[in-house]
């Protein structure tokens, strides 16, 4: 809270009065000290007029290594606390060099050597069990934690699961505080070490809000070409991560007059699970180029697939220059939401099919000229479930709608799609079933005629039926 009596002071020296005032109530009223100056993020308990506390935990080598590399190209250092947490000594000497503060160097349990973990799974949870209060307490008063790390290993796959239990427990009783997880499964040569990833990961889900995994199974399909080198795949692994954390930071720290803030950030991210962060770039003057790149990020097959999935949480922030057509921005925030499966709606709209309390939707933008024939959207994805039954996915509903219409045959099953249609075999005609002899009847009496009450049949009527039955080849 502000020193009222000092403010009232300040004004009443600048109005020329004296400066001594009575010690009372006082009015508490907000004072701009300038109009001009860019607002500062507000988020949750007494972090009002600062930025949000963020740290960005690189955990084991995979990890030490991205967020190293994003230190040296982020121009917003000066909000982000950078801490690389590893057991191998090399890496975290790198960190010194670079100016990195307060790493966390993990020495093995028995001994205070720093060799690594040996791709051991139980010595990874080992050092972070015992390191865990030193977590604690770098976390301290961090609204916005993000654990980097890469899934396989030893350190990063059993100590990563622990930093963030370690960060939630101090967010913990906090409104707006954040715990998010970004991972990288390795590719389908090291299998082995995929199935310890796996391991890692569903560990590491269970103790952040938000999960973004880059799964390194397709990433020669990605690279889309067979000659690509060992350095251009890891590169573009290390994209996805910068991708990820910049588009984060992009948006808690960027003021615009139609906002998205930290709290909004909060709310698509919080206990959401499986999440899809990134940012697409693209030239404003065509709608359909954003429109493809959008189309092609969202689908990167290094993020998860959410080709049957609905995202129940979704935010859009759609930066572009002064002048840019209501039209374009429309088609922008309609193709993510098609894009995640949402139902478009009679007026072209589209509407989250998912009837949750929990569902999230906030579209920002930002004019400026710094975005002169460019535009940029961050998109911001959670909150995955599955479609609903009787619910496809928006983009193959016009599809199958069609399907529906389709004629269909009774008495036989539902062609498949791509299901050759053999011809029907002839029907046999089995006699003992057949409705007695009216179907080879020329022209059968109606039953009124045939029967003339329940309780008294017409006798020469039955025999004369009987007879002309004999006659085409029908027995009894």
């Amino acid at each position: 809270m502000p020193d009222l009596n000092r403010i009232m002071q300040t004004i009443r020296r600048d109005a020329g009065l004296e400066t001594e005032i009575q010690q009372g109530p006082l009015i508490q009223i907000e004072i701009d000290e300038d109009a001009n100056r860019i607002p500062l993020i507000e988020s949750a308990g007494e972090t009002y007029e600062r930025p949000i506390s963020v740290c960005f935990a690189g955990v084991g080598t995979h990890g030490v290594n991205i967020v190293m590399s994003l230190k040296n190209q982020n121009s917003t250092n000066e909000l982000v606390d950078f801490v690389g947490i590893n057991s191998d000594g090399s890496s975290m000497k790198e960190l010194d060099k670079l100016g990195f503060k307060d790493n966390i160097w993990l020495s093995s349990v028995d001994s205070n050597t720093h060799l690594g973990a040996g791709g051991k799974l139980e010595v990874g949870r080992e050092l972070g069990d015992k390191y865990y209060e030193q977590f604690k307490k770098r976390f301290k008063n961090k609204e916005l934690v993000l654990v980097v790390t890469g899934m396989g290993g030893g350190t990063g796959t059993g100590a990563a699961p622990l930093v963030a239990k370690a960060a939630k427990e101090v967010q913990q009783g906090k409104s707006n505080t954040l715990t998010i997880g970004v991972a990288s499964m390795p590719s389908g040569e090291e299998y082995d070490k995929r199935k310890i990833a796996k391991l890692g990961i569903e560990e590491l889900k269970k103790h952040v809000d938000a999960l973004v995994v880059i799964d390194q199974l397709n990433l020669l399909e990605v690279l889309d070409q067979e000659n690509a080198s060992v350095d251009q795949g890891e590169e573009l692994v290390d994209s996805r991560f910068r991708i990820v954390l910049q588009s984060i930071m992009d948006t808690v720290t960027q003021y615009t007059k139609r906002n998205i803030d930290f709290a909004d950030v909060c709310s698509t991210f919080k206990d959401c699970g499986d999440a899809i962060v990134t940012t697409v770039e693209a030239f404003s003057e065509n709608v359909e180029d954003i429109k493809k790149e959008l189309a092609r990020a969202l689908n990167d097959k290094l993020l998860i697939d959410h080709a049957n999935k609905i995202a129940s949480r979704l935010t859009v922030y759609h930066f572009f220059e002064p002048g840019y057509s209501v039209k374009n921005h429309g088609e922008v925030v309609r193709e993510i939401k098609r894009i995640f499966n949402w139902t478009k709606t009679d007026d072209g709209f589209y509407n989250n099919p998912v009837e949750n309390p929990s569902n999230f939707e906030k579209v920002g933008t930002g004019i400026s000229e710094e975005y002169k024939g460019r535009t940029k959207v961050i998109v911001m994805a959670g909150g995955f479930v599955d479609v609903p039954p009787g619910k496809p996915p928006s983009a193959t509903r016009a599809m199958q709608a069609a399907q529906s219409i389709q004629p269909i045959q009774p008495l036989h099953p539902p062609v498949q799609p791509h299901q050759q249609i053999q011809p029907l075999a002839p029907t046999r005609v089995m006699p003992a079933v057949q409705p007695a002899p009216q179907p080879v009847l020329q022209a059968p009496p109606p039953p009124a005629q045939i029967i003339q009450s329940p309780s008294e049949p017409d006798e020469d009527a039955v025999d004369k039926l009987i007879a002309a039955g004999r006659n085409k080849g029908f027995t009894l």
